[in-house]
């Protein structure tokens, strides 16, 4: 395919393939291997590059879209003998060991610097997250971010023009390994161009982030003879509200969803959720409908949903239709979705303003982690501070997202506290039924599924634990 986009500040045209990822085209066509690749699944944050100023992924990009995107590689930062004053904190404090992280790492500091001048050292830290360092120069690498904050922009004069890319856009237009030949790729604008695309490919996999489909595809786990993305089509973005609700467009970013003020005010536990889902990068493209048509057991924006009581909007060109969000998902990786429909948004219903709200979610590290088990909570009280209701949703603890009516109903017109909580634990252990996996057994999950309950009793800021820290407060 043809594709026109902006690359270190010169227009490009080329032909590529439209299956090809960002990283293989930069990389092995354009020559610029300042871009490095290191887990190809988004994990590890060394294929960062600015796409129109912020920073993405390019290991989880496909060639159609950079289409009208200004993209901005570590070669085109700061071209010639100058350095980028961040690329000069580098130097300053040492925060360069072996290197393969540091074009990613200056990259999402940049990012990080334009949207905040003076960052405090935890949104650093923060904003880095994403960004793996095997030579764990972290210390370094936050000082040298927090230096370049504090200095004034490089002069533009200095500014040099990028090198020119190789003639007639592409160096090596053979095709990268592990890829699937062929597959057409679609990008619609709108829902009225997306309609005739699926019925002409019904077995098109669509995605919006692409944070798992892309990565399953080049893991060979799919295969799909056409690949549609939603992320250009307006009408699935945006969030709005009515006097009884909250509505979510399904392409809506976990990024922008963390950052909307009725979100804040509504739904804070989805919003404690949301935090601890992926990385930065992975949540500033990564969507809720993209969560919700995984239908991951693990999916961190789950639990919260159903708490939340969501009813979810699903869309096809014959019409719309509304589905709780229980009757959506009927197993891992399974929805009740049928050929030609999407989900189109999330309808959340506001709790009443004085509910408490609670997630929690244990991993086996702090960032980056798929949940052990987590627990979403919404409480609700009488005028005697006595429990109305309890609404619980547990993740990674079953098929899909688990509610026990009896630990529910059994809090009723008790007290929420660890008396009450304690009492109530074995008959969660009880009524679970997890599975044994890569992350942790059946019986430690069982328990630690157990355990998370006895943190609704606690007023701290809910956070994602450890699972040592879990089983140190139990």
């Amino acid at each position: 395919m043809k594709i026109e986009f902006e690359l270190n500040g010169k227009p490009i045209c080329l032909d590529a393939p439209a299956d090809r990822r960002a990283v293989d085209l930069l990389r092995e066509d354009l020559g610029l291997t300042g871009t490095k690749e290191g887990c190809g699944t988004g994990e590890c944050g060394a294929c960062t590059i600015l796409v129109d100023g912020r920073s993405r992924l390019s290991c989880l990009m496909l060639v159609p879209q950079l289409e009208g995107r200004k993209i901005t590689t570590i070669e085109g930062l700061a071209p010639g003998e100058h350095l980028h004053p961040v690329q000069a904190a580098f130097v300053r404090h040492g925060a360069v060991q072996c290197g393969f992280c540091t074009p990613g790492m200056v990259l999402t500091a940049v990012d990080l610097l334009a949207r905040h001048p003076e960052p405090r050292h935890d949104e650093v830290i923060e904003a880095v997250s994403g960004n793996l360092c095997r030579c764990t120069g972290y210390q370094k690498i936050v000082s040298a971010v927090m230096d370049a904050g504090n200095t004034p922009p490089m002069p533009c004069s200095r500014q040099e023009p990028a090198p020119d890319p190789p003639p007639n856009g592409l160096r090596n237009a053979g095709r990268p390994g592990g890829t699937t030949a062929g597959s057409p790729v679609w990008m619609p604008r709108t829902l009225e161009d997306l309609w005739p695309l699926l019925a002409q490919y019904p077995q098109a996999r669509v995605f919006a982030g692409g944070t798992d489909l892309l990565v399953w595809r080049r893991n060979g786990k799919i295969d799909s003879p056409a690949l549609i993305g939603l992320e250009r089509i307006d009408a699935l973005r945006g969030i709005a509200e009515t006097p009884d609700t909250v509505r979510i467009g399904a392409a809506t970013t976990h990024e922008a969803l963390l950052a909307d003020p009725l979100v804040s005010r509504h739904f804070p536990v989805l919003k404690q959720a949301l935090r601890t889902l992926g990385s930065p990068h992975i949540r500033h493209v990564g969507t809720i409908g993209g969560n919700l048509a995984t239908a991951s057991p693990a999916g961190d924006t789950l639990p919260p949903l159903h708490v939340l009581d969501a009813t979810v909007t699903v869309q096809s060109a014959e019409g719309t239709r509304h589905l709780p969000i229980a009757s959506l998902i009927t197993g891992p990786g399974q929805t009740a979705l049928m050929p030609g429909e999407i989900i189109s948004a999330v309808i959340i219903p506001k709790p009443a303003a004085d509910a408490r709200q609670h997630f929690e979610k244990v991993g086996l590290r702090q960032a980056m982690a798929c949940a052990v088990a987590s627990l979403a909570a919404v409480v609700t009280f009488d005028d005697t501070g006595g429990i109305d209701r309890a609404r619980l949703a547990w993740g990674s603890v079953g098929p899909t997202v688990v509610r026990l009516p009896e630990v529910e109903a059994a809090l009723c017109g008790g007290r929420l506290d660890q008396k009450t909580l304690d009492a109530l634990r074995p008959l969660v252990s009880r009524h679970l039924s997890p599975i044994s996996d890569v992350r942790a057994g059946a019986d430690y999950r069982r328990r630690v599924a157990g355990n998370l309950l006895l943190r609704l009793a606690d007023d701290r800021p809910t956070r994602q634990a450890t699972a040592d820290t879990v089983e140190q407060a139990s």
